[in-house]
């Protein structure tokens, strides 16, 4: 009796351990509410596809939306080639295009793995690239994962087109978020603010395999960006 219960305890933690990963597997899509400091701005579309080799793109589409369709006249597109195994969370390039009024803008990260180099396409320069260097997008799929494997602290780098730096991200507490899929329970986690008061803020819900359902960044100046869950749906 002892040893039937072992087993079917074994093979319930390899069910729980398998559909852990299924999102980032099989891919989603979810839409966010964006706000700027409280004010309503539109929505961004993100998407990950899976491909083969263990490859996958993720790709957030930001476009105003009501009265801020008239005062902002610009389209923003981030892409994330990415590496997904079960050990890393792993970025090759990174993309950002804006897309003011057919006036194309566009910046790259690209991520050489094998030489340890991050090429910046902006400042045209090639900076030393270290284990846990991430991509804004990358970096969110990665804090997944780090939870699936039940992190409490978490050291991540950021590259951006400005700068890169290194984030620490605690969790702190369990929470409730309502979104407009109806309210989800969570687990808040928060970077360590920087000198000048860079922040990010993450409210992840166990019940879609920790994707953020809420996501706040803070910037230098104290300004406050929030993406909240508008829509979900599996990649099938």
């Amino acid at each position: 009796m002892i040893k039937t219960l072992s087993i079917i305890f074994v093979l319930f933690l390899s069910i729980t351990n398998v559909s852990h990963a299924n999102l980032l597997q099989s891919g989603f899509n979810a839409d966010y509410d964006v706000s700027y400091n409280g004010m309503e701005l539109g929505v961004s579309k993100r998407h990950l596809s899976v491909e083969s080799n263990q490859l996958a793109t993720y790709e957030a589409t930001t476009i105003p939306e009501g009265f801020a369709a008239l005062l902002i006249k610009e389209i923003v597109t981030e892409t994330s080639k990415i590496k997904i195994t079960r050990a890393q969370i792993q970025p090759n390039l990174y993309i950002q295009s804006k897309n003011k009024k057919g006036k194309i803008e566009e910046f790259q990260l690209r991520f050489d793995w094998e030489k340890n180099k991050l090429r910046n396409s902006s400042s045209k320069k090639n900076n030393d690239l270290k284990n846990d260097t991430h991509d804004l997008l990358s970096f969110q799929l990665a804090i997944m994962q780090d939870l699936q494997k039940h992190k409490k602290t978490m050291q991540y780098r950021i590259a951006t087109k400005k700068h890169t730096r290194d984030y620490v991200l605690n969790v702190l507490n369990n929470e409730k978020v309502e979104t407009a899929l109806g309210e989800f329970d969570v687990i808040k986690l928060s970077t360590t603010p920087l000198k000048d008061k860079s922040q990010f803020t993450f409210w992840c819900a166990p019940s879609l395999e920790y994707l953020p359902v809420k996501i706040q960044k803070t910037n230098e100046k104290g300004d406050t960006f929030s993406f909240t869950l508008r829509t979900f749906s599996i990649k099938k």
